[in-house]
């Protein structure tokens, strides 16, 4: 009787212990919390965090973005396309909140939404091909 109630409380902390959260469910945890305390987060620089979702299947974070003011022109986007592209590559590079899901190989998609129109102004998906050169 004695050893049948030490196994079993020992037998459920092994079994409690076993379970380890796996990368995917830390990453659709984060974004889910994210995403229901900050968001929608208050306009800074002509632009607002909508939501951050996370994609199971492909291992990639979306960033949903809403662009007002000046920042919602379709024309300036296009023109800065570039620099912007590359001004979201360099912070992902330094984002070091992100570096075990870098190391893992995860994609970062950003996706920037006219606050008038609602439609989509800029996208981008960036690999660690692109965040590891």
């Amino acid at each position: 009787m004695i050893k049948r109630n030490i196994l079993l409380p020992l037998l459920s902390v092994c079994l409690c212990a076993c379970h380890h959260e796996t990368l995917d469910d830390r990453a659709e945890k984060y974004t889910k919390d994210y995403t229901e305390r900050f968001c929608p987060t208050p306009v800074q620089d002509m632009q607002r965090t909508d939501s951050l979702t996370y994609d199971r299947s492909t291992h990639t974070f979306n960033y949903y973005f809403t662009l007002v003011d000046k920042a919602d022109n379709a024309d300036i986007i296009k023109e800065k396309q570039k620099e912007i592209t590359d001004a979201l590559l360099k912070q992902l590079k330094e984002n070091t909140s992100a570096k075990v899901y870098k190391d893992a190989g995860f994609s970062f998609h950003y996706i920037f939404r006219s606050g008038s129109k609602g439609n989509i102004l800029l996208e981008n998906t960036f690999t660690q091909k692109q965040y590891k050169k």
